[in-house]
């Protein structure tokens, strides 16, 4: 259940901002377009009451890490304590002026062009990420944002993993966190120690999945969760679905790489964006 505050309520608890309208919420977070006092738009979460402090840390950590046009820039973390009211922490990031990725995802598929200039800019960014030995953990259509210009941006670190940091919850409790729709087959079978960069890929070719041919490639209507998970973790129901067949053969061969079952079988974010732009183009000179 998405963490939401009304507007007037988030602009009660903070008037030095000027609130402009929600955005979309998440099970820690409730999300504005806001403007401080010098009239910059920023993005500014309050986090749910309940949220563990330690992922709020590594959250923190992970935005500091990272300076990438691809990846949101955080701008200020204060731990806030109002008068006659519970303390409150919230993190104020760069504001993304465009729409989720889900909005691009409704008029799928899109051009081979297009999907290529986005899922670059996602590798791209994702690349620096990884470099930064950190594990986004949660990607998915709500957290990348395409800015006006559509360029493509990296948003929500709440659940990043950090490979080099001590683990904060259990290992046979740490694989399934994230969106399952978008799980790896280490999400629904693994330990948190399967967990990592490769694990990102998954999710990504999922999304460039859905970009090109217009539909999920295991997600069926109505399926059920055990039936989610026997079909990323055992079965490849897109490989004969003939919109995929449609795809020219070197977008079939790299969305079958990043979804392969055997993650040491993925490519990298820098290798997927090498490939796209190397596809896009051959395309062209057509």
């Amino acid at each position: 259940m998405p963490f939401t505050i009304t507007l007037a309520d988030a602009q009660a608890l903070y008037p030095e901002y000027t609130f402009i309208s929600s955005l979309t919420p998440s099970e820690q977070k409730a999300a504005f377009h806001v403007t401080d006092q010098s009239g910059r738009d920023l993005c500014l979460k309050i986090i749910a009451p309940n949220f563990e402090l330690d992922r709020i840390d590594r959250e923190i950590r992970a935005l500091q890490s990272i300076s990438h046009c691809n990846v949101v820039a955080l701008v200020e973390y204060t731990y806030s304590s109002r008068i006659g009211g519970p303390p409150r922490h919230f993190i104020v990031e760069d504001y993304i002026d465009g729409a989720d990725f889900s909005t691009t995802l409704a008029t799928a598929p899109i051009d081979s062009a297009a999907a290529a200039a986005l899922f670059c800019n996602i590798c791209d960014g994702l690349s620096q990420v990884h470099t930064n030995k950190i594990v986004h953990r949660d990607l998915k259509p709500t957290n990348i944002r395409v800015r006006k210009d559509g360029t493509a941006v990296l948003i929500d670190f709440g659940l990043a993993r950090h490979l080099d940091l001590p683990d904060i919850t259990l290992t046979t409790d740490g694989a399934a966190i994230g969106t399952p729709l978008y799980f790896a087959p280490e999400q629904f079978s693994g330990t948190k120690r399967d967990i990592d960069s490769r694990t990102d890929m998954f999710a990504v070719g999922v999304l460039l999945y859905q970009a090109l041919v217009g539909c999920h490639p295991f997600y069926a209507s109505s399926m059920t969760m055990p039936e989610l998970r026997d079909a990323v973790c055992r079965l490849t129901p897109f490989s004969s679905d003939t919109r995929f067949l449609a795809l020219s053969r070197p977008w079939q061969l790299l969305i079958g790489r990043m979804l392969d079952k055997d993650r040491g079988r993925r490519p990298s974010a820098a290798q997927v964006s090498d490939i796209i732009r190397k596809i896009s183009s051959q395309e062209v000179a057509r």
